[in-house]
């Protein structure tokens, strides 16, 4: 598992991570809030995923999942349907988004608004969390 902190200005890494981060509190990223956390485990690639972003949004102050899938435009219906699913604000969406020349589909989810999020949570928990989030989306789109 690769866990690393980078700068959100320059994308430049600021500190690798090692296992016992996944004991901190997820709360670590508001006091970083000039950075983000990158997380890439070697079985995502079955996702068509390579790795994925948590933050804290500067403006808005939730908790942001961005992450890139490799996958058809076709299947954009299908991610949205899982999204969808588990969403719990009507005033408030995601961002899906096709880059038709690298052929991903961009998603910025606000993960407060997803079904059972925990704020209080670890970094590991929250990894979890992602983890199903972005399993269920694999499971459509395969």
């Amino acid at each position: 598992m690769e866990l690393a902190i980078y700068s959100k200005e320059t994308d430049e890494p600021v500190k690798l991570e090692d296992e016992s981060f996944l004991a901190e509190p997820l709360s670590i990223l508001k006091t970083q809030i000039e950075n983000y956390l990158y997380v890439s485990k070697p079985h995502y690639a079955d996702w068509k995923v390579e790795g994925y972003v948590l933050e804290l949004d500067d403006i808005f102050r939730f908790y942001n999942l961005l992450v890139g899938l490799y996958i058809p435009k076709s299947k954009l219906a299908a991610v949205d349907e899982v999204l969808q699913s588990m969403w719990t604000n009507p005033d408030f969406n995601y961002a899906l988004t096709y880059e038709a020349n690298e052929g991903i589909a961009e998603l910025n989810i606000p993960i407060n608004y997803v079904k059972n999020f925990n704020e209080h949570a670890t970094i590991g928990e929250t990894i979890l969390f992602s983890e199903n989030i972005l399993k269920r989306i694999s499971e459509r789109t395969a």
